[in-house]
């Protein structure tokens, strides 16, 4: 089964976070989506949604009042709600980012994140593991990530994603088989970018000034008890302390693991 997994950012401009947000869906719900989606554009007087146009009233949004706008969010995500399998989104202050992860010791030899790939690398943690769980009559599934294309740091999400895609840890396993492509594309063309930039807008204003309500699932949460609470869930993961160290000390002992293998040869030489 392929499963499609759309992902924009919102906030990476020093605004204080970096919010990804993105939408899962098989080939046919995405198939179904779409259509409506178009619709819901024509409707509104839109060729395509880009949330800094609305938020600026610059383009198609011209003149449009406070109201319209969070009608037209609120039509854009009961569509997304009533045709795919789950949203998601991933907060990430970026003060934390300079104080735990720029600043957790010495990073000299050592590749760091980006925030915009620090919260891929926690998406990847997450997404294949939870549309496992969606899909579970399903164990053959091909997971194909989109990204906006144009972002100054896709090739960090690149790098991440063969190394994540080439791991050899045993317990990694059954997430990496699942890791089929990523790609970047414009998000004029693809339905599934506007609508995960819908997901990603909602949680960056959430954080900054109105008040989205958001349900916070806890990290070990199944598929299974998210859909009692909602039939289609939109999970979120804000990296807190704690994430955030994690990730820094997985570049540190990479990074010395380098090391010893590289000594190790030396020493066969």
């Amino acid at each position: 089964m392929i499963v499609t997994v759309y992902i924009d950012e919102s906030g990476t401009h020093e605004s204080g976070y970096t919010i990804l947000g993105g939408w899962v869906g098989r080939l046919g719900q995405w198939a179904t989506f779409a259509p409506k989606w178009k619709s819901l554009l024509k409707k509104n007087g839109l060729t395509y949604f880009h949330s800094n146009k609305m938020r600026q009233s610059k383009g198609e949004f011209k003149g449009w009042k406070i109201v319209q706008k969070r009608v037209f969010m609120n039509r854009a995500a009961s569509l997304a709600l009533n045709n795919l399998e789950f949203g998601f989104t991933v907060a990430l202050n970026d003060e934390d980012y300079r104080r735990l992860y720029l600043s957790g010791g010495d990073a000299r030899g050592k590749r760091l994140d980006s925030r915009y790939g620090l919260c891929f690398r926690h998406c990847l943690s997450f997404v294949p593991h939870h549309a496992i769980q969606a899909f579970k009559d399903h164990s053959d599934l091909d997971i194909q990530f989109v990204m906006e294309a144009g972002h100054k740091n896709y090739g960090d999400a690149e790098r991440i994603f063969a190394a994540t895609r080439n791991s050899t840890v045993e317990s990694e396993q059954y997430i990496v088989r699942t890791l089929a492509s990523l790609v970047s594309a414009d998000k004029k063309d693809f339905a599934g970018l506007q609508v995960a930039d819908v997901n990603a807008y909602g949680t960056f204003q959430h954080y900054t000034r109105s008040l989205l309500e958001l349900t916070e699932l806890e990290p070990g949460s199944s598929m299974s008890e998210a859909k009692k609470i909602q039939r289609v869930p939109i999970f979120h993961f804000p990296m807190h302390d704690e994430v955030i160290c994690t990730y820094r000390k997985f570049i540190d002992d990479e990074q010395k693991e380098k090391e010893a293998r590289k000594l190790a040869r030396s020493a066969r030489s």
